[in-house]
């Protein structure tokens, strides 16, 4: 008799043990189902803000690309991108031909050197005649403060209406027009930005001087 209430016992436990594992994989199959509802909506309506914000968001991209095209090379009054040896120049992004009612005025050539926090994207104006006339720094991702003054014109008003092949960096105030003052504790940006435009320079004088 006692065995066998020890018997009913045990399969009554089991039973229950049954019951609740049962239990636990309808709560666990409940809350995958709603783990996956929920991804699957949130995915959805990042989906949905991604496609209403695209295009205002490469409208300003745009925007503010033809005003740093403007701003290095002002006497241009349409810019049109033309086929580059990209090959030939290992910074090189792009190259647009600049005119006026028509007529060459220059070049805007886009150079991506190396910066301390990452790839500067620097707009490098170029005359038909090959003097340096400005630059425009597009997108950066240095230090603030340091390397992050880049584009302001203490730094990049260093630039302007040159008649050069070639620029160095020097830390004191410059003695001559091939030199550029770093940015106090930045070297490492103001290096990058300076030969950027010394790419954009040589690819000038090896691709584009005489108006090819």
């Amino acid at each position: 008799m006692e065995a066998s209430n020890v018997e009913a016992s045990n399969v009554q436990a089991n039973n229950v043990q049954a019951s609740s594992n049962s239990e636990n994989t309808k709560k666990i199959v409940q809350l995958g189902f709603i783990l996956f509802m929920v991804t699957a909506i949130t995915g959805v309506i990042l989906g949905f803000v991604h496609e209403i914000t695209l295009g205002p968001i490469l409208q300003a991209q745009e925007r503010l690309k033809n005003e740093a095209l403007a701003g290095a090379l002002p006497e241009a009054k349409s810019f049109s991108l033309m086929e580059a040896a990209l090959e030939s120049e290992p910074l090189l992004k792009e190259v647009q031909k600049a005119e006026q009612d028509g007529t060459l005025v220059g070049y805007c050539i886009t150079v991506t050197p190396q910066g301390y926090g990452g790839l500067l994207e620097v707009i490098v104006g170029v005359t038909a005649e090959g003097r340096l006339r400005a630059i425009r720094i597009l997108s950066h991702s240095e230090t603030p403060g340091l390397g992050a003054k880049a584009p302001l014109p203490a730094f990049s008003g260093q630039f302007e209406n040159k008649e050069v092949e070639t620029l160095a960096v020097v830390k004191a105030s410059p003695s001559s027009p091939e030199q550029v003052q770093a940015i106090s504790g930045a070297t490492i940006t103001s290096n990058a930005v300076t030969s950027g435009v010394n790419a954009a320079l040589r690819y000038w004088k090896n691709n584009l001087k005489g108006g090819n």
